[in-house]
């Protein structure tokens, strides 16, 4: 009897011990998330709660993110890097372009990691995060292939400024070597304040009622225009300065093809040279970048010049400085008919 008292009260000791031992700090209590929806952000981090949870996709540009809670969906990532710590729990797939993927121990990830890289992305800080991408070393030949491409296209629109309007090219080329400085700060003027005069010009025209369909016909019509006098003018220029070069050489072909070549050559020759450089096997940083800085100076100066002497000559329609006057001939026995008399006292 005595036995089986101290057994059953062993026995209660015991089972107390036992319920005493799970104290609220081991039990593990659930979650209550707060639910939000779908998160979008652009230049900036992301951070998910431990107690968020995002009812949809979460999708970041341009910006890391770290997820603490629970995503329904999936999650992308671009130009950032993602970690989910260990108390993130996401149902969808990880589509991560650029970053990296960092999964802390007891992270519960249940869709697939997909990853697209085509170079190095980072963020700096600036006026805020500013994704930056390079592309290794294929971005060279990214930069010669656009380089090549854009000199294909404007050498075509040349050709055909030198085809339907020779005249107005002729014009406009005149009057930019005759008074350069003032085509320059015309032109300056003219892309400073062509954007904030169309604005205001467009705001005008809406706010009567009668205007408001010429709105859609001024901006398109603006745009086509500056684009013609900033070809005309630049290929008036270049033919300028392949019939300057003609001339120091001797050479009288008399072609306006052949001289616009020349020109467009000379013009864009320290940014092709920077180019061809760049993907050269032997590739020098610093000269690289100073033929860069230097062509596209130059190709600034020769866009603005062209501008402005295509508005001063009224996109090529008439000249702004009179050819010269060439002196009649004298005549040893008397003046003649063209040559005035003059009263000898």
């Amino acid at each position: 009897m005595l036995r089986a008292l101290l057994t059953f009260a062993l026995t209660c000791v015991l089972v107390q011990g036992t319920a005493a031992a799970q104290t609220p700090e081991t039990q593990e209590t659930p979650t209550t998330y707060r639910l939000t929806g779908t998160r979008i952000a652009l230049g900036q981090d992301v951070r998910i709660e431990r107690d968020e949870e995002v009812s949809d996709a979460v999708i970041v540009v341009g910006g890391n993110l770290v997820v603490e809670g629970r995503v329904r969906d999936g999650i992308v990532v671009a130009g950032g890097d993602l970690r989910l710590t260990s108390t993130s729990d996401v149902r969808g797939d990880i589509v991560i372009v650029g970053g990296q993927v960092t999964r802390d121990e007891g992270a519960r990830q249940l869709g697939r990691v997909s990853h697209v890289s085509f170079g190095d992305w980072w963020s700096r800080r600036g006026l805020g995060w500013i994704p930056t991408v390079r592309f290794g070393e294929v971005g060279p030949w990214i930069s010669l292939v656009g380089t090549v491409t854009r000199v294909s296209i404007l050498v075509l629109l040349m050709s055909v400024m030198l085809v339907v309007a020779r005249a107005p090219v002729a014009r406009a080329g005149r009057a930019a070597t005759a008074e350069p400085l003032r085509a320059f700060f015309i032109g300056l003027a003219a892309e400073i304040f062509f954007v904030p005069a169309l604005v205001i010009g467009s705001i005008g025209l809406a706010i009567t009622i009668i205007g408001i369909p010429f709105v859609a016909v001024l901006v398109p019509i603006a745009i086509i225009l500056l684009v013609f006098a900033f070809v005309l003018g630049f290929t008036a220029l270049a033919c300028r300065l392949g019939e300057w070069v003609e001339d120091r050489l001797g050479w009288q072909p008399g072609n306006a093809f052949l001289a616009t070549a020349i020109g467009l050559f000379l013009l864009l020759s320290p940014t092709l040279v920077a180019r061809f450089a760049e993907v050269a096997p032997l590739s020098a940083a610093p000269l690289t970048f100073a033929l860069v800085a230097t062509g596209l100076a130059v190709e600034m100066i020769a866009w603005t010049v062209g501008l402005g002497a295509a508005l001063i000559t009224g996109l090529g329609r008439w000249y702004t400085v009179p050819p010269p006057i060439a002196a009649p001939p004298h005549s040893p026995n008397g003046p003649t008919a063209a040559e005035p008399n003059h009263l000898v006292i």
